[in-house]
Order: structure tokens, then C-alpha cells, then sequence
């Protein structure tokens, strides 16, 4: 009955084995040492048809010819590691280059085994050679393409990078470890990029926005982020990538670069800042004020409190003792407010000593509201100035309620308004809500 998998060697009569030897598209040869070099001691056809020869004409050629079939270095490194400590049975394989008949260079993988049978100290092996010419020179010229490519990249500002989307792996090239102290390979990717500490999570949003849009069908993405280096800063990067599709439209890979844009976007933000905020106090200019409150108005639904205050008899002041030391107390006033509100609280500067805050999600919390109108009296009361230590500086202040008092800006601030001058008219260094002045 025949075997299923074929039969063994050793059921092969002599002929059918001898021609499965000499037939064989590889070399196989079993050599020796010699004191000259290496014997053969067997060879079949294929290996000296891997040379460009048939075996009459290797047997004809010089002694020169022969010991220069092997590239010299590459043969006394193989010779030097299998001469070393090699086990029966155990394999090991080399990469050689050969020269051919007519003097064509070729590349050839040898793999050698000591026979498991081999006593100790026996240097006879079993080599077998395969032509790897065809692979060695695609292998050669990806190696060129790699070193062309990372001397263009080593030129630019940009660090390429690659995303295999169904084994959800980002690599990245060597500068990224150079220039950012980030790893080159990343997997589970989505989940390292979201929750953990790459990419700063404020710029989360707009990175799953780019991911949805690639895996949607769009070719061409790029966003901005922050991505966290080993010193654990966040630097601005841009991302820029194309998705390559398969033959069914989907998403296989992303291949694209980052560019370090930091200096670009903190000038630009620095520039919008110095356009929106007063230079004097570092809060909020009056446009600004109005934007950002509306804004939170627009997208919060959420109860809010605008606190507008002024400071009492600020122009006796100024006239007494100059703009500058006015200035010198609004600076410190306005830094140590900074420092008593969140930072989801608005801060403007609207006139010379008038100014506004505005509180979301607190405006049904009198007693939180009540409590913040006097930390402001005692910062304010607090300051001393060398130019005018005896002075006691105080402040008055309106308070308007969202939605309860007014569901837009302009009205908050009018009623606000209303509430400030009515503690005004009645004795300064007060506060006041608009609900309870009895309009």
C-alpha cells in the first residue's frame, strides 16, 4: 500500500536515489577539511550548475579558478564558525557570494549539517546551496531605498511612520527615538494612542476623528497634536497620512509623516492670546469677554453667575498717585484673582478698573456665589502699595444669575450692571444680586 506522505529514502532503490540526488534543482555536496582548504568528498549536479558549470568542466578548470568560486571573506567566515563548536545534527545557515563562470557575481544560501552520526571532533558536513541571486539584489536595493530614505528623512523635519490597521501596529522610523525618546513600534495602537501616555489627551478628539475619517474611505488625513516625549513634554506635531485600500475599499495601512510644527503653534497661539487678552492684567480683553461668555451661554445648559465689579474711587487714586502706581495695583489684583477661580472661569478686563467674571454651573448656589463676591472684597482690601501704604482700596460688585436673571451676555451684564451701581449708591465695598435689589 503507498504511503500517503511518499516513502522513505530508505525504500528507494539506488537508481531512483542517485537520480532524486542529481536531479535536485539545489547544490548538495558533503565536504571535509583538507590542508589545501575544503574536499568534496560528494557533489551532485545542481552544484555546479549553481557556478555556471557541468561537472567535466569544474574538473578541468585551474586550482586558482576553484579557490575563487567562494568570495574569499565570506568563505573563511563560514569556515571559521563551523569549524567552532558545531553539535551533530545541529544546522546552521550562511549567506555567500560566489563568482560564476564568465565572472558574474551570484549569492548563495548554504545550509550545513554535521551528521548526527558524526563522532567528536569529526568536520564533515552535509552542505546544501540555493541560488538567492534574484532575492539578495531586491533585498540590496530595499537596503539602498532604506538608507536613501532615511538620509531624505535625516534632511527634512519629518519623522514617516507606518500603521497596519488590521494588526493594529504604528512603526515609526529610528528619529522618532532620537528626536522625541518615543518607541519606534507601538501595538495595540488605537488603545496606546487613546488612553495612554503618547498623545496628549486633549488632542484625543481629533485623533479619532482622523482615524474615522481614513477608515471611512478618505485617502488623505492630517491633524495636529501633541505627542508626549521622554522628558514629558508636549510637543505639537503635524500628522499627515495616506490609507492604502485593498481590493474591497478597506482600510489595510496608513503611511505618513510627522512634522514638529511646536515653535509654529505656540507663536501662533501666543499671537492669539496677545490679540485677545488685556496686556496689562493678562485677563480677557472686553470682545473676547463677550465671545467667550456667550459661548459657554450657547453650549453649556447649565445655571452661571457674572460677577461685574469696579474699583471704588480708582481715579482719586490715579490722580493722587499717578497711572503707574494704579498699575502696579490692577497687576496685583488681577494676578491674585487668577489664582482664587478655576480655570473653567471667565476673567475680563471691560473698562480702565471695571471687570467681569463669569462662574458656569454654580449660578443656583448663593451661598458659593456670596462667598466668592467677598474673596474678591478681601483681595482687593488685602493689597497694600508702597506708594500709598495708608490707602484702603475697595471694591463693588453686581451679580446677575443664568437663566434666572437673563439668558443672554448683554442682559447679564446690564442687569450685573444694574446690581454694582445699586451697592454704589448705597456705601461702596458691598456686592449685591440683581434679584434682590427691588428694581
Amino acid at each position: 500500500m503507498r504511503r500517503i506522505g511518499g516513502e522513505y529514502e530508505e525504500s528507494l532503490e539506488r537508481e531512483q536515489l542517485e537520480t532524486l540526488l542529481q536531479e535536485t534543482v539545489a547544490g548538495i555536496a558533503i565536504v571535509s577539511p583538507h590542508p589545501d582548504g575544503v574536499r568534496l568528498d560528494y557533489t551532485n549536479n545542481g552544484f555546479f550548475e549553481i557556478f555556471g558549470y557541468t561537472r567535466d568542466e569544474y574538473e578541468k578548470l585551474g586550482e586558482d579558478v576553484r579557490l575563487n568560486l567562494f568570495h574569499e571573506r565570506d568563505f573563511m567566515t563560514i569556515v571559521t564558525k563551523i569549524n567552532g563548536d558545531y553539535a551533530p545534527g545541529e544546522v546552521l545557515k550562511f549567506e555567500c557570494r560566489i563568482n560564476k563562470k564568465g565572472g558574474e557575481q551570484a549569492w548563495v544560501l548554504i545550509t550545513t549539517r554535521k551528521p548526527s552520526n558524526a563522532s567528536k571532533g569529526e568536520q564533515t558536513f552535509i552542505c546544501s546551496l540555493t541560488d538567492i541571486t534574484n532575492l539578495k539584489k531586491i533585498q540590496l536595493q530595499q537596503e539602498k531605498e532604506k538608507k536613501r530614505y532615511e538620509i531624505m528623512e535625516e534632511l527634512s523635519d519629518n519623522i514617516f511612520f507606518t500603521y497596519d490597521v488590521a494588526n493594529d501596529v504604528f512603526e515609526a522610523s529610528s528619529k522618532i527615538l532620537r528626536s522625541m525618546g518615543t518607541r519606534t513600534r507601538i501595538e495595540n495602537a488605537i488603545e496606546n494612542m487613546t488612553y495612554g501616555d503618547i498623545l496628549d489627551h486633549r488632542d484625543v478628539p481629533a485623533f479619532i476623528g482622523a482615524l474615522s475619517n481614513a477608515l471611512s474611505g478618505q485617502k488623505k488625513n492630517t491633524f495636529d497634536a501633541r505627542i508626549i516625549n521622554n522628558r514629558g513634554d508636549a510637543v505639537w506635531h503635524r500628522i499627515k497620512f495616506f490609507v492604502i485600500f485593498d481590493e474591497n475599499d478597506n482600510a489595510v495601512q496608513f503611511v505618513g509623516n510627522l512634522t514638529d510644527v511646536d515653535k509654529e503653534k505656540k507663536e501662533k497661539n501666543r499671537l492669539i492670546a496677545q490679540a485677545e487678552t488685556d496686556q496689562l492684567t493678562g485677563f480677557l480683553n472686553k470682545l473676547s469677554t463677550t465671545l467667550k461668555v456667550n459661548e459657554l451661554i450657547r453650549e453649556e445648559d447649565e445655571n452661571g453667575a457674572l460677577f461685574i465689579f469696579d474699583i471704588d474711587d480708582f481715579k482719586k487714586l490715579n490722580d493722587t498717585y499717578g497711572h503707574r502706581v494704579g498699575d502696579i495695583f490692577l497687576k496685583e489684583f488681577t494676578g491674585k484673582l487668577s489664582l482664587s477661580f478655576r480655570t473653567t472661569d471667565v476673567l475680563g478686563r471691560v473698562g480702565g478698573e471695571e471687570f467681569v467674571i463669569y462662574l458656569s454651573g454654580v449660578g443656583d448656589n448663593n451661598h458659593y456665589l456670596e462667598e466668592k463676591a467677598t474673596q474678591i472684597q478681601t483681595i482687593c482690601n488685602s493689597i497694600r502699595l508702597d506708594a500709598a501704604p495708608e490707602e484702603e482700596i475697595s471694591c463693588s460688585i453686581g451679580i446677575a444669575k443664568f437663566p434666572a436673571d437673563a439668558k443672554t451676555y448683554t442682559e447679564l451684564y446690564e442687569k450685573a450692571d444694574k446690581a454694582m451701581y445699586y451697592v454704589k449708591k448705597h456705601g461702596k465695598k458691598n456686592f449685591a444680586f440683581y434679584d434682590e435689589i427691588g428694581e
